[in-house]
Parts: structure tokens; sequence; C-alpha cells
């Protein structure tokens, strides 16, 4: 039997990692994330997140509730900058620095009887490595690249309100059950054009190729 000649397609460093964190957040169901994930990460992956260390599962849990399909469901994603070293002479591994920004919509609160919209902004640092090994032989696109270290700061969503416009920290809001109500003084009053900046086209999605991801 003849096996057939795959021809490799392999996606840069940079776009390989734009592409699965755009993939991962814009998820619209949870088995669609799951694919993804696992198609990303290494299963030993280490994991800190502001400063702490989260196994794989938790680190898991965390992404897919901000994915869109989640309850802290990401609509909007725009990666601000990205820097990449590839010390394999394939360049199939090596460094990923990212800078983004998300708004979403929280379903948990409720503003003005609908849900709150957020803004999250995040640098995340990545290790890839060339981890699993490639099958003799195969009929579709295989990537044997996955995430093996990752280390990522988000700070503390600011929930946006439209009318007044204003912006209520996420600290704030975590206390708060259900609804957000403002009160007197709202925190940091903003200018309406400051406000529509906010959901305008400063953090509209970003645009990157779609995620290859390898299937059986």
């Amino acid at each position: 039997m003849t096996s057939e000649i795959v021809i490799p397609r392999t996606q840069t460093l940079p776009v390989w990692a734009s592409s699965r964190l755009n993939a991962l957040l814009k998820s619209k169901t949870a088995d669609r994330f799951d694919r993804i994930f696992e198609a990303t990460f290494a299963k030993n992956v280490d994991v800190v997140f502001n400063g702490k260390s989260l196994t794989r599962d938790e680190y898991k849990k965390l992404l897919l509730a901000r994915s869109e399909g989640g309850p802290l469901g990401t609509v909007d994603l725009q990666i601000e900058g990205e820097t990449v070293f590839t010390p394999s002479p394939d360049r199939s591994g090596g460094f990923v620095g990212m800078f983004y920004t998300t708004v979403g919509v929280n379903k948990r609160i409720l503003v003005f009887g609908a849900p709150a919209t957020y803004k999250e902004v995040s640098s995340i640092n990545l290790t890839v490595e060339s981890t699993v090994p490639c099958p003799p032989v195969r009929l579709r696109y295989f990537d044997a690249r996955r995430i093996t270290a990752v280390n990522q700061v988000l700070s503390p969503g600011s929930y946006i309100v439209s009318y007044p416009e204003s912006v209520i920290s996420a600290n704030e809001a975590s206390s708060i059950s259900g609804k957000v109500e403002l009160g007197q003084a709202p925190l940091n009053i903003v200018e309406g054009e400051e406000g529509l900046s906010v959901l305008g086209n400063k953090f509209s999605t970003a645009s990157v190729p779609e995620a290859e991801i390898d299937e059986e």
C-alpha cells in the first residue's frame, strides 16, 4: 500500500500562538473549547497565573469560563503586541510573549436588566515545544507543537456601564450578587467619548487566521 505524502504547511510560531488564543476565547461551545485546548497545551504544562501555580485542569476551567460560550464570555479580542524567539533550527518551537485586551459579557451580573460588559487586560508568556510524536502515516495535517509552560498576568476586570458612562472595578462588583447598582457617586466617571472608545475600534476582534487543529 502506498502511503500518502503530506506536504508540511506549518504555521509560523506567532501565527500559531495568536490563532490558538483567539480560537480558545472565541469558542462558542465547551466541546469546541475542549478540542482546541487539548490540541494546544501539553499534558504536563506548567502554569503560573498572577504569581500562583495552577494545575492544568484549573487553568483549563479559568479559560473556559472566559470563552465566548462561558459565563464570562469573551465577545471581542485584540492582540496589542506579540514577540517571539525561536532557538530551534526548524523554528517549530520557542518562546512567545503577547499583550492583549478582551471585552466580555458577564452573564452572572446584570446592569439595568442586561448582562454586564467588562474589559480585561493581560500579558502572557508561552513556551512552545514539539512534544507529540508524528504518526508514520498521516492523511491530514499534523502539528506536534504544544504549550509546555505558561506565565500569565491578568489585571482585575473593569465593568463597563453604558448609561451613565461609568467604570466599576471588578473587585467592587465581586461582592455584589446578581445586579450592579449605581450609587450617588459612581467610581471613575468617564466622559461620553471615552466610554464609547472602550467598546469601539480600540478593542475590535483581532484579525488572526483560524487555528489549524489536528483531528483524528
